[in-house]
């Protein structure tokens, strides 16, 4: 099994190495994937040990960077939960399934299976799990940190939805603090582009889409982070249809998936599942391959 235990970031982790790239997984907090490292070493995530965010009724979130599960609809005092206890940790085939301890605010309990399915490719499935005792709507919410930089990709329908082009196919999604005129959007007739800017005064963005060709993409120094996702037509999901969001702001881009809103009964779930492919290729061919169509399955 390519799975070891060390030490990462100043955690307890587990690296998971699949080719030519490796996961490292903290167990010391979380759930939370701290590493996406090359052979080089690097870490192509976002690495932010110091940065916190406000959590009305309880101490500041550390977002620490990496991937991470919350739960949708975005509500500060439900979804900013503090994720600073270790957890729970089982083996599964090919890889490791991690489990929190259920949260008393937001009554709910995460787990993140993570497998090797092939040389740099992962499978995630994640769960939120009702530990109320009533029913909770809500949707699992995959978030991945990437470092700053690169550019991310929200792909969309290039051809029609129904047989005579009657019903529109793309949606796009805009939070109040995004401009339309943000010089980081960018809009052509294949994708929706985010492209990551350094600086600081731009402030934040973002911008949302449903996956209806079923992934999200960020590239960045040679590394194009693929996630797949499905959207199901049927479903509510939350922020008008949104099923793939990016998030940006000069410190980091967030590619984010979630799964549909689902009413649970006590102990019921939300689950939702990604697979991520990783692509070791220059500028050009993540362009060439956004544009082509060759990432759709």
């Amino acid at each position: 099994m390519p799975i070891t235990t060390t030490q990462y970031a100043g955690h307890e982790a587990i690296q998971i190495d699949a080719g030519h790239v490796r996961l490292m997984v903290t167990t010391s907090v979380g759930p939370r994937v701290l590493g996406l490292l090359t052979e080089d070493g690097r870490n192509h995530f976002a690495s932010l040990p110091e940065m916190t965010l406000d959590c009305p009724g309880s101490d500041p979130i550390h977002l620490r960077g990496g991937s991470r599960l919350w739960a949708a609809p975005e509500e500060p005092r439900f979804t900013y939960r503090p994720d600073d206890d270790p957890v729970g940790v089982e083996e599964i085939p090919d890889g490791v399934k991690l489990v929190t301890r259920p949260d008393p605010v937001s009554e709910t309990s995460r787990e993140i299976s993570i497998s090797v399915t092939g040389p740099e490719r992962f499978a995630f499935d994640y769960r939120v799990v009702n530990r109320a005792e009533g029913p909770q709507r809500l949707a699992a919410w995959a978030i991945t940190m990437m470092a700053p930089g690169g550019r991310a990709f929200l792909p969309v329908l290039t051809e029609p939805f129904d047989p005579g082009g009657f019903q529109s196919q793309r949606n796009i999604v805009l939070w109040s603090y995004s401009g339309n005129d943000d010089p980081r959007f960018v809009l052509t007739d294949h994708a929706i582009e985010v492209q990551a800017s350094t600086d600081p005064k731009l402030g934040r963005f973002k911008v949302g889409t449903s996956l209806r060709r079923g992934w999200a993409a960020h590239w960045a120094d040679g590394v194009m982070l693929v996630k797949y996702a499905g959207h199901d037509e049927l479903p509510e999901y939350a922020d008008m249809g949104a099923s793939g969001q990016i998030y940006s702001q000069h410190d980091f881009t967030e590619l984010e998936t979630l799964g549909p809103l689902t009413d649970l009964d006590p102990g019921d779930a939300a689950e939702h599942h990604e697979d991520w492919a990783i692509h070791l290729v220059d500028e050009a061919e993540a362009e060439r391959l956004v544009a082509s169509g060759e990432l759709d399955r």
